[in-house]
Parts: C-alpha cells; structure tokens; sequence
C-alpha cells in the first residue's frame, strides 16, 4: 500500500507529529512518502495523488480553522475518491470547527474521510510571550500518534465507513469575521536591529512570500501570523510584540485554568 502523509507545518509542531505517523506506517511494511507544503514553492508543486492509495492530511489550527491558505490549497485539488485521514496540532485554546470544516472541504473535493485526531502542541504564541502547552507534544502525544497511524492503516485497507464529525452549529461567516478580527489584533513579526546577515531565510521560507527581509518586515495584509519567519531566523534578530497579557485574557475568557489545562489530551475519532 502506498500512503501519503501531506502537512503544513511552520514551526514543526505538525512535522513532528507527520513524522510518527510516518515511520510507525512504514514499520507495517507500507510504502509512506511525505509531502512539506508549508513553503509557497511546494505548494505550487503538483503532488500525483494517483500513486497514492490513500492520503493522510495535518495541519496546524489557526482561529478554528486550518490556515486559509491550506483551505484555498485543498479546493485546488481532486481526490477522486480515495480514502483519506486528518489530524489537527494545536495549543490547547480551542479546537473549534476545524475537524467539520475540513471533512466539509475534502468531501467537497472528493475525498473519503475515515478518521480525525488532534494534537497538543506548544502554542505557537509561546514564541510571543504566552505560556502554554511548552513541552508538548510529549511521550503521551507521540504514543497517541501511533495509535493513530495504526488505526488509519485498518480503515485504509478495510471496507470502513467515514467518520462521524459533529456539526458544531456556526457558520461559516462567523468563522471567517472572528479570523479577520483576530489576524488585525495581532501584531506581525520584525527585525528588531540593524545587525542582520542578511541571509533571506524568513523571505524565502514564508508561506505566504509576505516577509521583506529588505525592509525586515512582512506585508501585514499577507502575513499570517505563523511565526516561521521567527522561529527559523538563524541570527535571532526577528521578533514580535510581547502578547502575554493577551494570553492571559484568553485563558479568562475561556476558562483554561490550570486544572483544565492539566486534562487536555490528543484525542482520535473514527
């Protein structure tokens, strides 16, 4: 059986958790190939799902969602029926309406969606000040991935039914006024000092080609806030405004207090 493992991955929350279900698969005997399109330029790589006899998708949360631009990806695409999986990494905020709003999306594209999982992950905010989730995904985490990947493998090669997803009753232009309204709070990285190498790693790595590492600032309106530009800056001299006061009307507002932190697990639906 050949499986592709696809992932849009920033900061390496989501590689890492690819990276488990990848080599748990391949100690089955089966043929697994992974596909980084976090990069601009390997999105715009054609990726023959014909080689494929099924497909397992991850992808960070951003404002409950999967990134826009992995949304606008995967309308680009045809799956022609094959079977498919999804998992999600997150910091433990809010899973929201992702899992729906993806299996709505790949039904929409044709494919066939077997099973979900979400992972928790240090947020990718903690790179502006928050604390949360730090040392995550942990050994529970990885071993909860590998349950993962051994369950997909059953439903990929039996006659399984789709997976069951909740319809969690908000619309999609709730959805998308609530990541306009939150993408405007949040400031966008940027070099800090003028001692830089100049070495363009957060031009060329950016997702969305926001990043000007001339002016050593991204197009606000095209940034969106991953934090990539930051976290791989070889020279540390990119950074954003301090958000740790906003985490902390965060957790107020949504009641993450330290217990309810502590029971938060990756979970898996089939």
């Amino acid at each position: 059986m050949n499986v592709a493992i696809i992932y849009f991955s920033p900061t390496g929350s989501t590689a890492r958790i690819a990276k488990e279900v990848h080599d748990t698969l391949k100690e089955t005997a089966v043929d697994v190939e992974e596909h980084d399109i976090t990069s601009y330029s390997d999105r715009q790589k054609i990726i023959d799902l014909k080689n494929y006899n099924a497909i397992v998708f991850g992808f960070p949360i951003y404002y409950w969602r999967a990134p826009r631009v992995i949304r606008n990806w995967l309308k680009s695409i045809n799956g022609e029926g094959k079977k498919c999986a999804t998992f999600f990494t997150y910091g433990g905020v809010n899973i929201g309406a992702a899992h729906y709003n993806m299996k709505t999306i790949l039904n929409q594209q044709d494919f066939f969606l077997v099973a979900s999982a979400e992972f928790i992950c240090s947020h990718t905010y903690n790179l502006a000040g928050w604390d949360i989730f730090k040392n995550r995904p942990n050994h529970e985490d990885y071993e909860i991935a590998r349950e993962f990947a051994l369950k997909i493998l059953q439903k990929f090669t039996t006659n399984a039914p789709e997976v069951e997803i909740t319809n969690p009753d908000i619309k999609e232009e709730q959805l998308d006024t609530m990541e306009t309204a939150m993408k405007r709070a949040t400031s966008a990285p940027f070099r800090d000092v003028e001692h830089c190498s100049m070495c363009r790693t957060c031009e060329t790595s950016c997702p969305v080609h926001a990043m000007n590492a001339e002016k050593g600032k991204p197009n606000r309106k095209l940034c969106i806030r991953c934090l990539r530009c930051l976290a791989n800056c070889p020279d540390k001299v990119i950074t954003i405004d301090d958000m740790s006061a906003r985490f902390q009307y965060i957790k107020k507002i949504t009641h993450l207090n330290d217990e309810k932190l502590r029971t938060l697990k990756s979970k898996i639906y089939l």
